[in-house]
């Protein structure tokens, strides 16, 4: 395995620790948490490509942002309606 296959394990442990933070805290803290699992995930995917010379993986990688960025959005507009 080399370089970019073990800064993909190092992330995805940090993407672990983003999907158990919003059981324990607060919705806003969640979403902070949702943020930086979409910025996690897209990493972790064009480091995949990397490591496996895929380029379908940049295209999902780039996907995944943006699909993630609309995520906060709408999770953004539920927690307004809550309050």
């Amino acid at each position: 395995m080399n370089e970019w296959g073990v800064a993909a394990l190092v992330l995805f442990a940090v993407l672990a620790v983003c999907l158990v933070l919003p059981a324990l805290f607060d919705p806003i803290d969640g979403l902070i948490a949702l943020e930086i699992a979409g910025t996690t995930g897209t990493a972790i995917l064009l480091l995949l490509a990397e490591f496996v010379n895929r380029q379908s993986f940049v295209d999902l990688a780039l996907v995944f942002a943006l699909l993630s960025f609309v995520g906060a959005l709408v999770f953004v507009r539920l927690l307004e309606r809550g309050t």
